[in-house]
């Protein structure tokens, strides 16, 4: 099968980035401890009682933007961002459960984030999950959360631990990396209030969800939307190169079931242009997908990732290196190959079985 001309030129330009990998990957960590020149917001005080709990929904005059600048839960990304930000912290809360660490942020207006600094555990590189973000926004969709980069010096960090916390001081102070200003560069998500488990990554749920996106087996009506919402769950982990989401509890949905989110993507996006073993696998037993998220990987260039994944003014990093941006394209062009080859063996109304 010969491939359109854009992306054979991709993929050599893909293959030269690349082979650069190393420089790419040294320049990042060296940056990453550069003093960094951000805006200075007074802290409220540490002891004072918070506010009562605002909801973004429920706040008076939001205005939902454009879909070009997207929007997430019904919200304006740039109204959603803007919080992460900007607002000032009231409180840091140490989340329970996972290996890397992640804080529950109160703002001092009552609206929340998820944050995790930058720390010593490698699999969890925060940076990685605002690229996830903008990914997700290039191909016109609305299933990460809205993620910035925030810088919090050590000060901060400390004064407004949650007491509950206060017991793993110890932790927190030897496993975030903090820079010679005495700040760490970590990332900022829009905190979803109630979200469940789907399941999808059990044994059973597996097994469920491969039968769905196999051609010729029944789908139930009521499950059709949820259905294709895996199935480009599936290609986004590919394009990401993220193999933790089977690991358990990495596949979470809304309360009521319908949407599923596309969160903890901070062990992803490694040099691979292929895609890493576990990736592929669940790839290519899929036969189902939207026809929607197939046109739009068209978009997925080295070009077009370099712009949407540009550096964040006040932070000394890139959000992704030229390496690793030249792979996500590499590993698009692999998408794309295997989509049309089962459109070829099966007819494009069977593959592009979803919107």
């Amino acid at each position: 099968m010969r491939l359109p001309g854009h992306v054979t030129t991709e993929l050599c330009l893909a293959a030269a980035l690349i082979g650069a990998g190393s420089f790419g990957a040294i320049k990042g960590v060296r940056t990453l401890r550069r003093s960094v020149a951000t805006q200075t917001i007074a802290p409220p005080t540490p002891n004072a009682p918070l506010g009562a709990r605002a909801d973004l929904p429920n706040l008076p005059d939001l205005r939902v933007a454009l879909e070009t600048t997207g929007t997430f839960l019904g919200m304006s990304d740039e109204l959603l961002l803007d919080r992460v930000r900007n607002q000032p912290v009231a409180r840091f809360k140490l989340n329970h459960g996972g290996s890397s660490l992640s804080f529950r942020v109160d703002f001092a207006d009552g609206s929340r984030a998820a944050w995790k600094p930058m720390q010593t555990n490698m699999q969890s590189v925060p940076r990685k999950e605002v690229a996830a973000y903008r990914l997700n926004r290039l191909l016109g969709l609305k299933a990460v959360l809205p993620a910035a980069p925030r810088a919090v010096t050590r000060e901060e960090l400390f004064e407004h631990l949650h007491p509950e916390s206060l017991v793993s001081l110890p932790r927190i102070k030897a496993e975030t990396v903090f820079g010679p200003d005495g700040r760490t560069i970590g990332t900022a998500s829009y905190w979803i209030p109630i979200i469940k488990d789907s399941g999808f990554d059990t044994p059973e749920g597996r097994k469920q969800t491969q039968a769905w996106l196999t051609i010729g087996q029944e789908i139930p009506a009521e499950r059709l939307s949820m259905a294709a919402q895996v199935s480009t769950l599936i290609v986004f982990d590919f394009l990401t190169a993220n193999p933790d989401r089977y690991s358990g509890g990495n596949m979470k949905m809304s309360e009521d079931g319908k949407q599923l989110y596309f969160m903890d993507n901070t062990m992803s996006f490694y040099v691979d242009g292929n895609g890493n073993e576990r990736n592929r696998e669940v790839l290519f037993r899929t036969q189902r997908f939207s026809r929607a998220l197939y046109e739009s990987l068209d978009k997925v260039t080295v070009a077009n990732l370099q712009r949407a994944l540009s550096e964040e003014l006040g932070t000394p990093y890139e959000i992704l290196t030229p390496a690793e941006i030249a792979a996500v394209a590499a590993r698009r062009a692999v998408v794309q190959r295997y989509i049309a080859d089962l459109i070829a063996q099966h007819g494009e109304r069977n593959v592009l079985y979803f919107p």
